[in-house]
């Protein structure tokens, strides 16, 4: 219970300065505004200089942004443009390579046809042999063996 006196008579004591406490302090203020009006003014100018000097940072900020955007813009053109010859290049060389592809099965085609057409031939040794007939080139080369 003493504890709570002692709390109730603190804060009592500090209501009452603050109230007597205030008009000291306005005096004080009447007194020095002339000071502190000085001193507002030059707080004053100094904060539209830095605003000042912040607005021109910020327009060169912005110069410089939009200058990158450009920049960019610019460069994701010209990689666009890159990847479309690529791709472009890339789809010749496709098409060149099966032109190639289907040149050569071509030629294997007509190899395989000439290959089976000449299994069907008759020997010309065989024809000779068959018809009794020879040739000054077979009788020949008949000579030449018996020789």
């Amino acid at each position: 219970m003493t504890m709570t006196k002692l709390l109730f008579v603190s804060i009592l004591a500090l209501l009452l300065m603050g109230f007597h406490g205030a008009p000291l302090q306005a005096q004080k203020a009447t007194q020095s505004s002339g000071t502190d009006t000085k001193s507002m003014k030059s707080q004053m100018e100094q904060m539209h200089t830095q605003m000042e000097q912040m607005r021109t940072q910020m327009e060169q900020i912005q110069t410089l942004m939009k200058d990158n955007m450009a920049k960019m813009a610019a460069a994701d053109a010209a990689m666009k443009s890159h990847m479309e010859t690529e791709q472009a290049s890339m789809k010749s060389q496709m098409e060149l390579q099966q032109a190639m592809l289907n040149q050569l099965q071509a030629m294997t085609d007509h190899m395989q046809t000439m290959t089976d057409r000449m299994a069907m031939m008759p020997d010309p040794m065989e024809m000779h042999k068959k018809t009794g007939a020879t040739t000054k080139k077979d009788k020949g080369m008949a000579d030449d063996q018996k020789k």
